[in-house]
């Protein structure tokens, strides 16, 4: 049987249906009812308040405001219209990001089909990108917005095409660069595109260096270097924790090759994908056989890709869009070394790179059937496991639950299982596996840190500090520590302890109007009235509705005994809220002090009548002297 005959005379649109048909079989259990996660879709999707009021305000707010250290604002938007039309169904969410890949399958076959003759390839290529098990994850996982990122992506290398058909009009340019940073604002990892806009260039024309070649290159280089730097710039106010390692060059070269082979594996034979790859918690040694090998192999890659077009777009694609998810394996900037998510599009590179393989062994042995055979494997292979994997990310239990399974030394796995209990109320087996976490890695400070939530909830203070101020001195830039640390010093009444992190609060979150009251409070408690002031000044400016801060200038006044201040400021505090019988009483004091007797007496009467404890004493001082006639 001629195989390929066949796939020639079928016609594109055929091929195209069929491939869509097999994947909406392959994801078809993503129509089963799941759940959100309590890892990223809480923050970025229920619990953002910009996403569940959706409105023209909220929309306003996602453009102009940064959400947990990153900016991608129409990720967002994306999101506020579907849980304005679903709510809490994360089964229709999912639908909606298979849907979206569709689309990316879709886009991929129209643009493989222009710069490729060959409709096996196109076909085989296609297939794999669309089915692998690798990319379940994007899909089952709410929260990953790249493969929106890449819709965008790929649209713009559809009109990068038309501009090449067009003898290179530049206005045609307009809509690649439109795409671009629609793309960006989606997800920062889409500052990749370039990359395959070279690749088409270098394909269409072979290497075509032409001047104008080298400086669209440059442009794009530049656009993609300023995203760059913007994103660098976001991360650094919040987010995902970066974390820092002390790591030598050899542990990171080791690395390095153990995330390539990982990613080639779990392309080749993805039967045990994780939703996490924690770092090796022992000192990682890769032999140098192992590095010997994946070296040999890059430089081979590179030799075949001067000589084989296909080969190199494959290979540089692979390279390329990778690249991201390997810089955070040398660098260590994240807790895990690679993630499946990262391979989104590299898959399309490996996938091309395998294709290439078989058929050359195809050449060399003259034969078919080996072709066939192989190809058959990874296909049904490849759709098995992904209907399969498809149940896994039903809801945080299963996802962890799996990933302990594939590694049961997985600190962050038994951490995020803890974190799912905790939620369901079940404190004790949550503990459990929190401990377990650090059983494991006794510096994995997000278990440290809720470790001492429990013990917090169980009163038992001195513990749940040990174990906070243990997660702080691992990473100092964890927030939520800080916020669990200033609740535990409240409760301790360790108010000099309290200041410094509050302070720190204030350093990640600048004029954050709780953690202002909070320091202005602490420091009134302290007798620290002219830094409780200032602190009080500067959130009445950021809440001027707000009648609290002229009440704490007021009072600190008070106890600073600057009695005009005070009473201007009480008066302030009482037009705001006439209810309050506490501002009533200071303000009497501050009368009182004043020799306003009557005054003062009017609002200690009015401060009982509000439920305030006037002590009678007071009351019929006040009584005496204005019968004295000092009124």
């Amino acid at each position: 049987m001629n195989y390929e005959k066949i796939i020639q005379d079928t016609s594109s649109q055929k091929i195209l249906l069929s491939i869509l048909i097999v994947t909406l079989i392959v994801f078809s259990p993503v129509f089963n009812t799941s759940e959100f996660f309590t890892y990223d879709d809480n923050w970025y999707i229920y619990e953002n308040e910009n996403v569940i009021n959706f409105s023209w305000e909220s929309v306003i707010n996602i453009f102009t405001t940064l959400q947990g250290g990153q900016y991608s604002p129409l990720g967002e938007v994306y999101h506020s219209f579907l849980y304005y039309l679903f709510g809490k169904n994360a089964t229709a969410f999912k639908i909606c990001a298979l849907l979206v890949h569709f689309l990316n399958v879709f886009l991929l076959f129209k643009i493989f089909n222009n710069i490729f003759q060959d409709k096996l390839l196109i076909t085989i290529v296609v297939l794999f990108f669309a089915i692998h098990p690798m990319q379940v994850e994007t899909i089952g996982w709410i929260s990953v917005i790249f493969r929106n990122a890449v819709f965008f992506m790929f649209l713009g290398y559809m009109f990068y095409l038309k501009y090449i058909e067009h003898d290179f009009e530049k206005y045609r340019l307009i809509p690649v660069l439109v795409c671009f940073i629609f793309a960006f604002l989606t997800k920062e990892q889409a500052i990749l595109f370039p990359v395959g806009l070279v690749l088409i260039r270098m394909m269409k024309f072979d290497f075509f260096w032409n001047k104008r070649f080298i400086v669209e290159i440059l442009c794009w280089a530049v656009v993609a270097l300023i995203l760059g730097l913007i994103t660098i710039e976001i991360t650094k106010t919040g987010g995902p924790s970066i974390v820092d390692r002390s790591v030598s060059f050899d542990e990171k070269a080791g690395l390095l090759v153990k995330t390539i082979s990982a990613y080639s594996y779990n392309f080749l034979f993805p039967f045990e994908l994780s939703f996490s790859y924690p770092y090796p918690t022992d000192k990682l040694n890769i032999s140098f056989f192992n590095m010997l090998v994946v070296v040999g192999l890059l430089i081979t890659g590179v030799i075949i890709s001067f000589r084989d077009k296909v080969f190199r777009f494959g290979f540089l694609w692979l390279i390329g869009f990778l690249s991201l998810g390997l810089a955070f394996s040398f660098f260590h900037l994240r807790d895990s070394f690679m993630a499946d998510r990262y391979s989104y599009l590299a898959v399309i590179g490996f996938s091309l790179l395998l294709y290439w393989i078989l058929s050359y062994s195809k050449k060399i042995l003259s034969t078919n059937i080996l072709f066939l055979v192989l190809v058959s494997y990874f296909s049904i292979s490849y759709a098995i496991l992904s209907f399969n994997r498809i149940s896994v990310f039903k809801n945080s239990k299963t996802v962890w639950t799996q990933a302990v399974e594939v590694n049961p030394e997985n600190q962050y796995a038994h951490n995020s299982l803890g974190f799912y209990y905790r939620n369901k109320n079940q404190i004790d087996t949550a503990f459990s596996y929190y401990k377990k976490a650090i059983g494991i890695d006794s510096n994995y400070y997000l278990a440290h840190s809720n470790i001492g939530k429990v013990y917090f909830n169980r009163k038992q203070y001195d513990s749940a500090l040990f174990h906070v101020t243990k997660a702080i001195s691992i990473n100092p830039s964890y927030k939520r520590a800080y916020i669990n640390r200033t609740a535990l010093y409240k409760k301790m009444n360790k108010l000099d302890s309290l200041i410094p992190d509050l302070d720190r609060l204030l350093f990640f979150f600048p004029d954050h109007p709780d953690y202002l009251k909070e320091r202005a409070l602490t420091y009134f408690k302290l007798k620290k009235y002219d830094k409780a002031i200032m602190d009080a000044l500067v959130l009445s400016k950021l809440t001027p509705d707000n009648p609290f801060p002229n009440y704490l200038i007021g009072h600190s006044s008070l106890m600073a005994k600057d009695y005009p201040k005070a009473n201007k400021f009480m008066d302030k505090a009482i037009a705001q809220k006439g209810d309050d019988g506490n501002y009533y009483f200071i303000r009497s004091l501050c009368r009182f002090r004043m020799n306003r007797n009557l005054d003062a007496l009017n609002d200690a009467i009015k401060a009982k009548k509000l439920g305030h404890n006037v002590n009678k004493v007071y009351l019929s001082g006040l009584i005496q002297e204005i019968k004295k006639g000092n009124n």
